[in-house]
């Protein structure tokens, strides 16, 4: 079990995290800064390891420059996947042709599952972990709902932001097939 399963399964099993309001966010927002800070200092690790297996370029210099580390692709985040998904969007643009919609997607405090599970005294920013779950699900319903009432999707892509106060929104761009 990862260091984000045992922090996730903690969140969804014990039922305190609900009551706490925005020391849940914070205890989020610190949990979630550990398993960052344990991914970047494994990269940082792995770099070193393979720096120090290659042969040095000046085998005079006594002393070692310090190394620059980028991170990869595979970290979200970082430049490389920025890149790589800026291109991947761009591309499927320009092979596919330019988009037929954009639509933003905008998570509501009101709806029924999150106003059910809020506490007298709560708002949604408090239980972020039921505002996540549902937009995501309702996120997967609309994107059911394009695919059944537009037809035939040539390309999707969608970012899901999180706003200030906790509330996740979404854009969306599509191409639909007119054939």
């Amino acid at each position: 079990m990862t260091q984000l399963e045992w922090y996730r399964t903690r969140l969804v099993t014990e039922e305190r995290f609900l009551q706490f309001g925005r020391l849940t966010n914070e205890y989020l927002c610190d949990m979630y800064s550990r398993v960052q800070e344990q991914t970047l200092d494994y990269i940082r690790r792995a770099r070193i390891v393979l720096a120090e297996a290659r042969p040095p370029a000046d085998h005079g210099a006594a002393d070692a420059e310090p190394i620059d580390i980028e991170l990869p692709a595979s970290f979200t985040g970082s430049r490389r996947w920025a890149s790589e998904q800026t291109a991947d969007s761009l591309a499927l643009a320009r092979l596919d042709g330019k988009a037929s919609l954009f639509a933003t997607m905008t998570c509501n405090p009101n709806w029924p599952e999150i106003v059910e599970k809020l506490r007298p005294g709560q708002n949604a920013s408090d239980i972020p972990m039921i505002v996540a779950r549902v937009f995501k699900l309702r996120l997967q319903h609309f994107h059911h709902l394009l695919h059944t009432r537009l037809g035939r999707i040539v390309y999707i892509v969608h970012v899901v932001e999180f706003q200030k106060r906790g509330l996740p929104h979404a854009h969306i761009v599509l191409k639909v097939c007119h054939a």
